[in-house]
């Protein structure tokens, strides 16, 4: 979606909700009291002044006041969906390798389905342990063009020399696990999509990878 619309649809979401709570009332109020009202009318989990319901609706995290991680609060933020990539690394070391990217079609540990995610394999080619990771990734309709750009760190995940690990993004909370947005256009878009990941490590080049998600209905195996 937009940034143009985007916008749209936020301020008119918003607006229905804060004059429902003022009982129709046009009176003017400060961004404070716009999220005092907006989460007055249901339950906020993230505390980010937009009610679970309504980031539903808009495409944000409700278990995230930060959903692209680009430090502004999602009710701030004129396009909370799309960060720009803050990775900025001028090291030439490659200290690390990244593959086996999957989209669809997981499994588990032990073999069993497991529901659509990111996942990927990290190998450490170094001789130290690698460890503070961080990670920007978009996700691009490959219909409309519309893309979205989330940013986040890794805390506790480490990668021994020598040590291939994977690491997932879900919401299962399990370790090498990472939250991620239950509303983004991954599991919300039924078109293809192309996830593109860049993953990074301090001191060292940042690597990158792509893979391609089918459109709803139309998966074909293992990416």
């Amino acid at each position: 979606m937009s940034k143009k619309i985007y916008t749209f649809i936020f301020i008119t979401i918003l607006s229905a909700w804060l004059l429902a709570a003022c009982g129709g009332s046009t009176a003017t109020t400060t961004t404070n009291s716009s999220a005092s009202s907006a989460s007055a009318d249901g339950p906020d989990a993230d505390g980010d002044g937009i009610p679970d319901s309504a980031e539903k609706v808009l495409g944000t995290d409700p278990n995230n006041a930060d959903t692209d991680g680009d430090g502004q609060n999602d009710l701030a933020d004129q396009n909370p969906m799309m960060a720009d990539n803050p990775i900025q690394e001028s090291g030439a070391t490659q200290g690390f390798t990244i593959s086996a990217l999957l989209v669809e079609n997981n499994v588990d540990a032990d073999g069993a389905d497991a529901p659509d995610h990111l996942e990927f394999k990290v190998t450490n080619t170094g001789t130290a342990d690698l460890t503070n990771f961080d990670i920007y990734y978009t996700i691009t309709d490959k219909d409309t063009g519309d893309v979205q750009g989330y940013y986040r760190t890794l805390p506790g995940f480490s990668v021994q020399p020598g040590e291939t690990k994977d690491i997932h993004f879900d919401n299962t909370g399990q370790p090498d696990h990472f939250s991620v947005n239950p509303n983004s256009a991954f599991y919300t878009d039924p078109n293809a999509l192309t996830v593109a990941v860049t993953l990074h490590a301090p001191g060292l080049a940042p690597q990158t990878g792509s893979v391609d998600k089918d459109p709803a209905g139309a998966e074909g195996g293992v990416e």
